[in-house]
């Protein structure tokens, strides 16, 4: 997955199309996540997030998707979204506020393939109700 982030990054260096590479790296400059993504019609789509197996379970997937969702944000989407077949990412992205809108069932290797999106209201604007 490392190589496809780089390959990704390279690619998208020499585009021009709305797109976007984060990437987190540890106090030594040791690449330890990142994700991509395109941003079309106030949607920002999340295509791949990657962390590194020995650093998961220290909250960098969340930094990742909360600064995918800035990013998002600074660009006037309104909502974010993303896909897996992966019930531990299924389980980080729902913890994240995201929820399921769409299943393909008995995907491929007969796994569900779920579809999550979040909204993004503006900054400073409250989504929960008061009570």
């Amino acid at each position: 997955m490392h190589a496809r982030l780089v390959e990704a990054g390279q690619a998208l260096a020499e585009a021009d199309m709305p797109t976007f590479l984060l990437t987190l790296r540890n106090e030594d400059g040791t690449l330890i996540g990142g994700c991509k993504g395109e941003i079309a019609f106030r949607s920002a789509h999340v295509s791949e997030l990657w962390v590194d197996a020995a650093q998961r379970g220290r909250g960098i997937g969340q930094r990742l998707l909360n600064a995918a969702e800035a990013h998002a944000r600074a660009r006037s989407c309104t909502r974010i979204h993303i896909e897996t077949r992966n019930p531990a990412a299924r389980r980080l992205y729902e913890k994240a506020g995201y929820r399921v809108f769409g299943t393909l069932a008995d995907y491929a290797d007969g796994a569900d393939y779920w579809y999550l999106e979040k909204p993004l209201p503006p900054v400073g604007l409250r989504t929960d109700r008061p009570r």
